[in-house]
């Protein structure tokens, strides 16, 4: 699995645990990703694109560097 997509699950529990979201099909509706997808990622037979690393970050004011693991600091990238 690439840090990419460590960093974008990562995400999803750190959305969860502050409330942004409730469940992870939200997270999924918003960066165009369908539940079965999500599962083959989790699994590692698929990876996220960059369109739905993209959205994220744009959805959710999340530094694209830090889903690379180029930066420590996650938010805060304006688009």
């Amino acid at each position: 699995m690439t840090m990419a997509d460590k960093r974008m699950l990562e995400l999803i529990t750190i959305l969860k645990t502050n409330g942004t979201i409730r469940f992870a099909q939200q997270f999924c509706d918003a960066v165009g990703l369908s539940k079965q997808h999500l599962s083959a990622i989790k699994s590692g037979r698929l990876k996220f694109s960059a369109e739905h690393i993209e959205k994220a970050c744009r959805e959710y004011d999340i530094n694209a560097n830090w889903i690379l693991g180029l930066s420590e600091k996650m938010y805060g990238c304006r688009w």
